[in-house]
């Protein structure tokens, strides 16, 4: 049964991401997953995407947004590349998705949390936020990551 799952990533990893969603495409792939993840950047009110860092008040629409896309998700999949780690969005990504999935009944947070690293960059330095918040660290394998999805979390 497909889970629905909420890609964190940097933006430098943007291709890399859309790559692992067209194979996760693939009705031959045995991971299923609905990707609840916004699919292209939020815009303001002149149509330009809204780059602003997630503590700045010009990035409420960017923060309630992932919000709606965190309530209808169940899992977080953090892709580590080179520069993941200094991302304040991932960190505000983790904290709040750990936040809002703590206060549920059933497996703890931190059991629907997971980071693969992307594909050749197996020795990139994890986000903070993860330190406490993740118990799977992945390398690139797309099979490790359908076990996790298949594994009953009570989705």
């Amino acid at each position: 049964m497909p889970v629905n799952v909420f890609l964190s990533y940097d933006f430098n990893d943007n291709q890399q991401a859309m790559s692992l969603r067209t194979l996760l495409a693939d009705p031959n792939h045995p991971i299923e997953f609905h990707d609840r993840s916004p699919q292209a950047p939020v815009v303001g009110r002149r149509g330009k995407p809204l780059a602003f860092p997630p503590e700045d008040p010009s990035a409420a629409p960017v923060r309630r947004e992932i919000i709606r896309k965190f309530n209808q998700s169940t899992r977080l999949i953090v892709l580590v590349g080179e520069y993941t780690y200094q991302s304040k969005w991932v960190k505000w990504e983790i904290v709040n998705f750990f936040e809002k999935k703590k206060r549920l009944q059933g497996p703890p947070a931190s059991s629907r949390i997971a980071a693969m690293h992307l594909r050749g960059h197996s020795k990139a330095t994890l986000p903070d936020a993860l330190m406490t918040r993740c118990c799977l660290v992945l390398e690139w394998n797309p099979r490790e990551l359908a076990r996790w999805l298949a594994s009953d979390l009570g989705d």
